[in-house]
């Protein structure tokens, strides 16, 4: 072809193109369909048997063929090459541990990411990385479950760091990775590191500062309070109830008269757990007046409904009420909940039982619960308990009454939720806990409908000790395939969960 017809060419496409365009938007009944010009050595042609409509469709195929083909690629440099690694890699059992909890779930899909979690720690406490072929698939599970996100930068290594930086939707990695190393060198960060950090990984190192060090986190909250957006604010607000204490009321009432609503909100949310705070007392002032202890043996208490709130009331948050509640019961709460539970021992005299025993107010309750709960009161979270059984409570009381209240719980009430009790004790649980807990389970009039809702909280908290039971269940109820199978399920994941343990000591 002469360079002249190759420019004619280089023309007659683009105008046929137009041409055509122009047919598809006026129609082929008021505007001939062209016949295409020669695309490089091929001369197209429609054909004189084809109709009008069947010759616009052809032609828009050929353009739209000629348009592809005729794109120049694009260049794209080529990634540098990936640096060696510094971990080794997990060994052969370890990995095809992971590959099994993967691809063939032991207890399930639902306990799958527990089970790569307990993979993934267990690496990173080993020193261990991720073998290079499964990179991609943990990748790409982190993307979508977040929990597993720090945890995995942790072991990815140099050569999944590199592979992440290939892939747009793996780009949550290098905040991952700065939030586990944050985390881990918590105690030495400064200001300037700390400003530095993206959002997501600051919590995770402030979380661990302020379980060791409380100031050294407030100090880091305040010296970037100014110029953090609200989201971070309030984030770093709720971080305050680790290590909670009077310290920290400074920041807190400041952050009272916030710009943002959020931010004043979970402030006040905050110091509701500090009984000792200025707040707290201001709350005592607006309760005491509302209590009145009447009748001729004094044993008739009536909390009256508080008026409209003042502007201090306003900044304490005694503001707008949530959608269908009375905005003068709404108030009521937040003061209870703000106010020392000793308030109303002052006022009546009466201990923390035989004040539940004499309350009917439901956002009295309420707002006395939220307080037991906040402060971790034992004395006054028993009391409650004694009335109704609130499993938020069971946190409150001393760590070696929890199993027991919740066992006297299910001795109490058969019909109980067990899975709502179980959720109330924190896991690992002891041996002790665990039999029962089998025991009770076992005993159920519907136990395969208890078992399933029980089972995250059996794969949690369960003790290695109490598994011979487990298997013995199993032996006895093998013709309740529903039961059977929860049952299995269970013990197949603590089972490999051992062999994670054991493949990486």
């Amino acid at each position: 072809m002469t360079r002249r017809a190759a420019r004619l060419q280089s023309t007659a496409f683009p105008d046929w193109w137009r041409q055509i365009e122009s047919v598809a938007l006026v129609g082929t009944a008021r505007r001939p369909v062209p016949e295409p010009p020669v695309i490089g050595s091929v001369a197209a042609g429609f054909g004189a048997d084809l109709r009008s409509e069947e010759a616009l469709l052809t032609a828009a195929a050929i353009g739209s063929a000629a348009l592809r083909a005729g794109r120049r690629p694009e260049r794209v440099a080529a990634a540098p090459p990936a640096p060696p690694d510094g971990r080794p890699a997990a060994g052969r059992l370890a990995t095809q541990l992971l590959e099994l909890v993967i691809t063939q779930p032991p207890a399930g899909a639902q306990q799958r990411n527990g089970l790569i979690q307990h993979w993934l720690r267990a690496a990173d406490a080993a020193g261990r990385r991720l073998p290079h072929a499964l990179l991609p698939t943990i990748l790409d599970l982190a993307t979508t479950v977040r929990e597993l996100r720090v945890l995995a930068a942790e072991v990815l290594d140099a050569r999944g760091q590199w592979l992440a930086a290939q892939r747009p939707d793996w780009s949550w990695v290098p905040d991952a990775l700065a939030g586990a190393q944050a985390r881990s060198a918590a105690s030495g960060l400064t200001e300037a590191e700390w400003a530095l950090l993206p959002s997501p990984a600051r919590l995770p190192a402030l979380a661990r500062l302020r379980a060791d060090d409380p100031a050294a986190g407030r100090a880091l909250i305040e010296s970037t309070w100014p110029t953090d957006s609200v989201r971070d604010r309030t984030a770093h607000l709720e971080s305050l109830r680790i290590g909670l204490g009077p310290a920290d009321e400074p920041l807190l009432e400041a952050a009272l008269d916030d710009r943002a609503g959020a931010v004043r909100d979970a402030a006040a949310a905050v110091l509701d757990a500090l009984p000792e705070s200025a707040r707290a007392r201001r709350m005592a002032e607006r309760l005491r007046p509302l209590l009145h202890v009447s009748g001729a043996r004094r044993r008739t208490l009536e909390v009256t409904l508080p008026d409209e709130p003042d502007p201090s009331g306003v900044r304490d948050g005694l503001r707008k009420p949530p959608p269908r509640r009375s905005a003068r019961g709404w108030w009521l709460e937040r003061i209870v909940a703000g106010a020392p539970l000793g308030t109303w021992e002052a006022a009546t005299g009466w201990d923390p039982a035989t004040t539940v025993s004499r309350l009917s107010d439901e956002d009295v309750l309420s707002g006395i619960r939220q307080a037991a709960r906040l402060r971790k009161d034992p004395v006054w979270a028993a009391a409650l308990l004694a009335r109704s059984w609130d499993p938020t409570l069971v946190a409150a009381l001393p760590a070696d009454e929890r199993e027991g209240a919740v066992l006297d719980r299910f001795a109490a009430d058969p019909k109980a939720a067990a899975a709502s009790l179980l959720a109330s004790v924190p896991a690992p649980w002891s041996a002790h806990f665990s039999l029962a807990v089998l025991a009770r389970l076992a005993a159920g009039k519907a136990p395969a409908l208890t078992v399933t809702q029980a089972v995250p909280h059996l794969v949690d908290g369960l003790h290695p000790d109490a598994l011979p039971a487990l298997e013995a269940w199993l032996a006895r109820v093998r013709q309740d395939s529903s039961l059977a199978t929860h049952l299995r399920n269970v013990l197949q994941f603590h089972s490999v969960k051992r062999s994670i343990s054991e493949a990486f000591r």
